[in-house]
C-alpha cells in the first residue's frame, strides 16, 4: 500500500472515531434532560407506572375517575406539599425536585398511596 493512501485510511479512521464519539455524547445528554410522564389517577388508585422517575422530572397526573381528589406529597425530608382539589379529567403537574421516596397520597381517600422512588 502506498504511503499517501494510508494517510488517507489513518484519517479516514479518525473521522470516523470522531463521528461515533460524538454521538455517544449527543444520546448522553438527552438520556439526562427531564421529561414529562404522565400517571393516572383513577377512583381508588394510582394506575402502575412503567417508568422511572428521575430528578427533575415532571409527572403530569390525570384524574381519570368520576371524584375528586386531592392529592399531596410527602417529601423525603417530611415536607408536605398539597396539589389541591383534582376534579373528574383535570391533569395537574408536578415537577420532582431531588432523588429519594416520596409518598402521593389523597387527603379525601386515604387509601391512596403510592411510594415513588425518584433517582438521581
Amino acid at each position: 500500500m502506498n504511503r499517501e493512501l494510508k494517510r488517507w485510511l489513518s484519517g479516514m479512521m479518525l473521522i470516523i472515531t470522531a463521528l461515533f464519539s460524538t454521538s455517544g455524547s449527543a444520546e448522553q445528554l438527552t438520556e439526562s434532560q427531564p421529561v414529562i410522564h404522565q400517571l393516572s389517577l383513577t377512583h381508588h388508585d394510582f394506575e402502575e407506572w412503567t417508568f422511572t422517575p428521575r430528578a427533575n422530572d415532571t409527572l403530569a397526573i390525570t384524574n381519570k375517575s368520576d371524584i375528586a381528589h386531592s392529592i399531596y406529597i410527602t417529601y423525603p425530608d417530611g415536607t408536605v406539599v398539597n396539589l389541591d382539589v383534582q376534579l373528574p379529567g383535570e391533569t395537574f403537574t408536578w415537577t420532582i425536585p431531588a432523588a429519594g421516596n416520596y409518598m402521593l397520597q389523597c387527603w379525601i381517600h386515604p387509601i391512596i398511596r403510592e411510594e415513588m422512588t425518584v433517582s438521581p
